[in-house]
């Protein structure tokens, strides 16, 4: 290779200088690189140009290069100066390969004969990266993580720099990487992922293997950062791009952002199918994380628009607004974050004249986003008057009463309905344009293949024309008697048709009373016209056998129902039977009925009718036994709103049941009701105080209930949370602390925050102790360690405090707690009591004025309780009172059935009073308790089987007794 300077031995001598200190340079700045990588290259020459026959130069080059490299290796990830270097030899490799094609290419020119262009080149720089690669190949093996790692990064980072490699070594680093992409480690996955896809090539037989190990992370790694780096640099074509478009619903928020912003805005919308679109977009816009939205929005207002060529016309039209459930969000949010665009947009009379259905989107988007923001003069700018939209709604209409041709017919009704919502956004001041309008709408309502949607635009449009609410009433009850008394349009004679039709007429009408009642707000009375609507369409329709009928019936009747609490409590029996009786939507509207009325008028007030709260609930509760997921979350967001609206009487009993619902494994894929309850408890907790006296009063109940509904889930199989996880959260959910600091932060007050109410949150931790002398193992472990998540201060009342460690230490004496961690626990939660109470150590505690204190007479006679009911359990349990007493009458500190309270909790302290001894105080180590409880159910197991064998053995009664001789 040619160079402006000779290499020397002098030359090989100062590599050992020269390489070092270039490598110290390059990770001080990362700068000047590019300057270091050219002079590491001169240097690499130089020394090829000392022996270019035997390589001696360029190897001792290659072996200085590689021990620099080698310091590296195994320094942490993200080490600025570790990087720096790797970025060094990033850049070195591809310098180095430039310079050597660069002087190919003039010796080339100079000889043309020299080199063939089939002929491969062998040169410094080819033969340095197969050297470097090798090496680097073998770190792939290595144990320490750390160097993996970099072998991948530097990889990873020359791999586009390669130039030509050998064959073999291609497919053996093809390999090599494919395995890396399963280490255990993320950070060498994230590497070798991207080393491998910039691997990729349709042409080489292995390409189709590379891709589909790519797509394999793409869908199912764990880590984000994996799956995000195959996202960025995974080949865009046909088959991977379906995979590409899932990652809109990946549950990394930063993935779904990088691809709305880095990875689709290159891409031409027009190379997506429609459905493709929707889906993108639907993701998008919907999405919760707002950055999300935004970039969806920067997606399309920047790139598709651009390949629009700047025609918001050609976008609309690639989304198929005709069907598009998303079009609408889309174009709003648009504008929203690119206001230019609506302001630059004119309609003129040819415009409105020439509609289509992408135009006609286009219009209504326009004047609802300044609707909404109440844009008066916007409005009036592009809003016709009501004369030319009646004109147009009669144009169109008469243009789909004659169309004939079914395709084009959607399109029409489209139209049509776009036009009904415009409509809704005037104001009417014209008297003669208002008079048309209604006329029109009179007209249009009563046409036989009218859809709904269009109903209830035209029912919206009639009550903005009326004056009053008995207007709108009066005018509409006369609609319901012409859509009942419409002309037939089948022959009479023919039964079935006429039934038919009679059907449709009946379904019409009820929809049309549906979205009267919709819009009232007065009381119902017998005197109104809605009152003879309900007697002669609503209760024929309720008793009807048509269950369509049923459903329509059941709906309006609980609208009817909301406008009088009498109606409401006369009918709510119906209704229970509709939820608990009824199919499909009958069963759903009764159900959707009972919530709102529920809701309406609280539970108290419509209990009667069917027998007390309770009775109302439990028909509730019975939803969640035998209904479907859709069921059980609606039910489920029914008494998360009534329990936050304080409609239930007692709303401890159903905040309970929702927690171990929340928890319950049988709910883990019900998705709508977990989201649902997610936002609920903290927002009923953190609303006000006596919705968390609610929370801590069911606290650790709610626990204890939760060791057996969660006992079944262990290892692998564990879809939810643990007992210990779900404690660990409802605690803080009753953490009185937590919700002063909300309300602080809502209020924007900075100074001191108010006294934390804490006495509720310390009888939590009494409720716990109280809990866990009677709790199973497992549960008790759970409440133990509870104890230390309360963080109790000086704010915590003194009595209670006191309480608490009365308890601990019976607790501890007690020695029912077996495990080490447990009883540390319990050790630490005492020592923090110690030091809210001032007291040095637990001797120094003065029992003596404690039990003179009224308050503490409760924790004092439940410790003295423990007596009858340990004795009690310990009968019924293992039939073992004999022996026990046998050991009572053993102990000899035992002379009365009465002891010093001070032997009960903390021994050596001399205190007057005297309380009985409980019994589980007295008993034997937890040891010896539980093997006498294993030999006495071994007893009982043997007695079983010796009368079983009387049973059976009833003819021959000397078989015992010889068999026992």
């Amino acid at each position: 290779m040619p160079s402006k300077k000779k290499g020397g031995p002098d030359t090989i001598a100062s590599l050992r200088s020269v390489v070092p200190s270039i490598f110290d340079a390059a990770q001080r700045s990362a700068t000047g690189h590019r300057k270091h990588a050219v002079a590491l290259h001169t240097l690499q020459t130089q020394c090829h140009d000392v022996d270019a026959e035997e390589l001696t130069g360029e190897d001792a080059f290659n072996k200085e290069f590689i021990r620099n490299l080698n310091k590296v290796l195994g320094i942490k990830k993200r080490e600025p100066s570790a990087d720096k270097v790797v970025k060094l030899v990033a850049t070195f490799v591809q310098v180095s390969h430039e310079l050597d094609m660069q002087a190919v290419a003039k010796a080339k020119q100079a000889d043309d004969d020299v080199f063939s262009a089939d002929t491969d080149v062998d040169t410094v720089s080819s033969r340095f990266v197969e050297l470097l690669i090798k090496y680097l190949l073998q770190g792939f093996q290595a144990k320490e993580k750390l160097t993996r790692m970099r072998c991948c990064q530097i990889v990873a980072m020359s791999v586009t720099s390669l130039g030509e490699i050998d064959e073999q070594l291609y497919f053996d680093l093809i390999k090599k990487l494919t395995e890396r992409i399963r280490d255990k480690e993320a950070s060498i996955r994230v590497h070798a992922a991207i080393a491998l896809s910039k691997l990729q090539s349709g042409e080489d037989e292995d390409g189709g293997q590379v891709t589909e190990a790519l797509l394999g992370l793409l869908q199912h790694d764990p880590s984000a950062e994996v799956r995000r780096a195959v996202l960025l640099n995974i080949e865009k074509n046909p088959s991977t791009l379906p995979f590409v478009l899932e990652r809109a619903r990946d549950v990394d928020p930063t993935n779904r952002k990088c691809l709305f912003l880095k990875v689709m805005p290159p891409i031409d919308y027009h190379l997506l199918s429609i459905e493709d679109r929707e889906r993108l977009l639907a993701a998008g816009v919907n999405d919760r994380d707002i950055n999300v939205k935004r970039a969806c929005v920067r997606m399309v207002g920047e790139s598709w628009l651009t390949f629009a060529e700047e025609n918001l016309l050609e976008l609309t039209s690639s989304l198929d607004v005709v069907d598009s459930p998303v079009a609408s969000k889309v174009l709003q949010a648009l504008f929203t974050s690119y206001p230019e665009i609506p302001e630059n947009l004119q309609f003129d009379n040819d415009t409105w004249d020439s509609l289509t259905p992408e135009m006609i989107f286009i219009i209504r988007s326009i004047l609802e986003y300044y609707y909404e923001r109440k844009d008066a003069d916007q409005i009036d700018k592009h809003l016709p008057e009501v004369m030319k939209l009646a004109q147009l709604l009669e144009s169109f209409g008469s243009k789909l009463e004659n169309e004939e041709n079914e395709e084009l017919r959607p399109d029409f009704e489209f139209v049509i309905h776009q036009l009904l919502l415009i409509a809704k956004m005037s104001d009417f001041p014209d008297e003669l344009g208002r008079r048309q309008m209604l006329t029109l709408m009179r007209k249009m309502i009563l046409v036989p293949e009218i859809p709904e949607n269009n109903i209830e635009a035209i029912t919206d449009i009639i009550r903005k024309l009326s004056i009053n609410e008995q207007d709108f009433i009066r005018i509409m009850v006369e609609v319901v008697s012409d859509v009942r008394e419409m002309p037939s349009i089948v022959d009479s004679s023919v039964e079935q048709d006429a039934a038919t039709e009679a059907l449709l007429i009946s379904m019409k009408s009820l929809m049309i009373i549906k979205y009267i009642l919709q819009r009232c707000f007065d009381t119902l009375s017998e005197g109104s016209s809605m009152y003879g609507l309900l007697t002669e369409c609503v209760v024929p329709a309720v008793q009807s056998s048509e269950l369509v009928l049923q459903d329509y019936g059941i709906e309006c009747l609980a609208l009817c129902c909301l406008l009088d609490k009498n109606l409401a409590i006369d009918n709510l029996a119906l209704f229970v039977q509709a939820a608990l009786e009824g199919k499909n939507e009958l069963r759903t509207k009764g159900l959707s009925a009972l919530l709102d009325l529920a809701f309406m008028y609280g539970i108290s007030d419509l209990a009667t009718s069917v027998g007390s709260a309770s009775d109302f609930v439990g028909i509730l509760y019975e939803e969640f036994a035998n209904g479907d997921e859709k069921t059980q979350a609606m039910v489920g967001e029914g008494l998360a709103r009534l329990l936050y609206a304080h409609r239930i009487p007692e709303p401890a009993k159903v905040l309970e049941e929702l927690l171990v619902l929340y928890y319950h494994p049988s709910t883990s894929s019900n998705y709508a009701l977990r989201q649902c309850l997610t936002y609920f408890f903290p927002a009923f907790s953190y609303m006000a105080h006596d919705n968390q006296a609610v929370m801590q009063q069911v606290t650790i109940s709610t626990i204890c209930r939760l060791g057996g509904v969660l006992k079944q889930q262990t290892g692998d199989a564990q879809n939810g949370a643990t007992q210990g996880q779900a404690a660990q959260q409802i605690v803080a959910w009753s953490d009185p602390r937590i919700l002063e600091a909300i309300s602080a932060m809502n209020s924007g007050s900075s100074g001191s925050r108010s006294t934390v109410r804490m006495g509720g949150y310390t009888q939590l931790g009494i409720d716990a102790l109280k809990r866990v002398f009677r709790a199973a193992p497992a549960t008790r472990k759970v409440l133990v360690q509870t104890l230390n998540k309360l963080a109790l201060d000086e704010s915590s009342p003194m009595t209670q405090l006191q309480q608490l460690f009365v308890l601990t230490r019976a607790l501890t004496q007690q020695e029912l707690i077996a495990d080490m961690i447990t009883r540390n626990a319990l050790a630490r939660f005492e020592a923090s009591l110690l030091k809210l109470l001032d007291i040095e150590k637990a001797e120094d505690v003065n029992l003596e004025s404690w039990l003179e204190e009224p308050e503490m007479a409760s924790v004092f006679e439940f410790v003295a309780s423990l007596d009858g009911e340990g004795e009690h359990d310990e009968a019924d349990g293992a039939n073992s009172s004999d022996e026990d007493a046998g050991d009572l009458e053993a102990d000899s500190d035992l002379d009365s059935p009465v002891r010093p309270a001070q032997s009960l909790l903390l021994g050596g302290l001399t205190v007057g009073s005297a309380m009985p001894v409980p019994m589980s105080l007295r008993s034997r180590s937890p040891l010896k308790r539980a093997r006498e409880e294993r030999i006495e159910e071994l007893t009982r197991e043997i007695d079983e089987l010796l009368d079983s064998d009387d049973e059976d053995n009833d003819d021959d009664g000397n078989s015992y007794m010889s068999a026992e001789e």
